[in-house]
C-alpha cells in the first residue's frame, strides 16, 4: 500500500498550500523549477524533478534550477546517468512513451530511466543510475492549460509510488498555469497603455476615455451608463495560490466581459482587481439590460477543479447613468462604486443564508 500522500494535506489536514504558493509566485522559469521540485519533494515524496519546457516545433528544453542546492541535485543526477540532462533541446518523438503522453495529455508511469528521459542515456548506464539514485519509475506529466501544451513534468521516484499518477496531474496543472502566467506577464510588458495584468486599457486611458464621453453626451444630450466590476474573491484565490494564478483569473475575467459588450464600448481597468465599462448612449434601462448581458458571461467561466477545487468566481458590480447620478466621469464613477458596495454587502449577507438552504 502507498504510504506516500496524494499530494492533498499537511499534518493538519488542510491544503498544501504553502509549496503550491512558492510555484505561483516564481518571477521566472528557473525558480519555478526549484519551486517544483519543492513541492513534488514535499507533496509526493519525489527523488528528482525535471522541468521541461516546449518551443513551437514541439521540442523540449531543461529548465536550470536557480538555487545552489537544486543546480547540485541535477549535477549529481547527471553525472549518475552519464548525460547532461539540462543541455539542448531534445526532441520527445524519439521517446514512445513520452511522445503519447504529450500527444494524449496523458499521465503515465515509465519503468525504465533509458525510456523516460528525453536524452539518449545507455541502458546499462541507465540501470545502473537506477540503482545508485534509488529510483524505480518516472511518471510523466504533461504541462497543460487552458488548450495548450507548455512542455512535460518527470518525477524520478522510489519503490510504492509510480501509483501517485492523479496527484502529479495535479502538480502538472499548477506548473502549466504558473507558466502560462509568466508568458502572459512578459507579453503584458510589451502593450502600451495595456494594464500588463488584466490585458485591457489602463485605469488611467479609463478615466480618460470616461472624461470624453461625458463631456460629448452632456454636449449632445445623449444618454451615458458607466458600470463597475469586481472579484469579490479574488483576495482568497490569491491567498491561497499566489498573486500569478488569480492574475490569470483576472484576464479570463477581462476576456469574458470584452466578449459580452458591444463594439461601441470601452473597457478598462479600475482600481487593483476591478473593471470600468463605459456604456456609450445607454440610459438606465440600457445599464440595466448591459449588466445582466455582462455578468452572464462571467457566469460562465468555469476554473478548472483540478487547480481550484470548488472555488467559484463571486462578482459584485454596479452602474451609474449621466445625468441621473452625476455629470462628470468622477461623480458617475462614485455612484457605480457606492452601487457596487452595496451589492457586495448583499451578496456577502446571502451567503450563509444560501449555505444553510443547501445543508437542509
Amino acid at each position: 500500500m502507498n504510504s506516500q500522500p496524494e499530494f492533498a494535506a499537511d499534518s493538519d489536514g488542510s491544503p498544501l498550500v504553502e509549496p503550491l504558493l512558492g510555484i505561483h509566485s516564481a518571477p521566472s522559469l528557473s525558480w519555478l523549477a526549484d519551486a517544483t521540485a519543492s513541492a513534488a519533494q514535499r507533496g509526493l515524496g519525489v527523488l528528482y524533478t525535471l522541468l521541461y519546457v516546449s518551443d513551437a516545433s514541439g521540442r523540449l528544453s531543461a529548465v536550470k534550477p536557480a538555487s545552489g542546492p537544486q543546480k547540485s541535485v541535477l549535477a549529481r543526477l547527471s553525472q549518475t546517468l552519464g548525460t547532461d540532462v539540462a543541455a539542448g533541446k531534445v526532441d520527445p518523438s524519439l521517446k514512445p512513451q513520452l511522445a503519447e503522453a504529450l500527444e494524449h495529455g496523458r499521465t503515465v508511469a515509465i519503468s525504465g530511466l533509458s525510456d523516460a528521459l528525453p536524452q539518449s542515456v545507455d541502458d546499462d548506464q541507465a540501470q545502473a543510475a537506477e540503482t545508485e539514485l534509488g529510483v524505480t519509475s518516472v511518471i510523466a506529466a504533461p504541462l497543460q492549460w487552458d488548450g495548450e501544451q507548455f512542455g512535460l513534468l518527470l518525477l524520478l521516484v522510489g519503490p510504492g509510488q509510480s501509483k501517485q499518477t492523479a496527484a502529479a496531474e495535479l502538480l502538472a496543472a499548477h506548473v502549466a498555469v504558473a507558466i502560462a502566467n509568466l508568458n502572459d506577464r512578459e507579453a503584458g510588458r510589451k502593450r502600451g497603455e495595456i494594464d500588463a495584468v488584466r490585458w485591457v486599457y489602463d485605469e488611467r486611458r479609463f478615466f480618460e476615455e470616461l472624461a470624453r464621453e461625458s463631456r460629448r453626451a452632456q454636449r449632445y444630450q445623449r444618454s451615458l451608463s458607466m458600470m463597475l466590476v469586481r472579484i469579490l474573491n479574488l483576495d482568497e484565490l490569491r491567498t491561497r495560490y499566489g498573486r500569478f494564478l488569480s492574475d490569470r483569473v483576472l484576464r479570463q475575467v477581462a476576456g469574458r466581459l470584452d466578449d459580452a459588450m458591444r463594439d461601441t464600448d470601452f473597457l478598462g481597468a479600475f482600481a487593483s482587481d476591478g473593471f470600468g465599462a463605459i456604456l456609450i448612449e445607454a440610459d438606465q434601462d440600457g445599464a440595466k439590460v448591459a449588466e445582466t448581458r455582462l455578468l452572464a458571461g462571467l457566469r460562465e467561466l468555469q476554473l478548472p477543479e483540478s487547480v481550484v477545487g470548488e472555488l467559484k468566481i463571486q462578482v459584485a458590480c454596479g452602474t451609474a447613468t449621466l445625468p441621473q447620478d452625476g455629470e462628470t466621469a468622477e461623480e458617475l464613477a462614485a455612484a457605480a462604486a457606492a452601487r457596487q458596495g452595496q451589492h457586495a454587502a448583499t451578496q456577502q449577507d446571502a451567503s450563509p443564508k444560501e449555505d444553510a438552504a443547501d445543508a437542509a
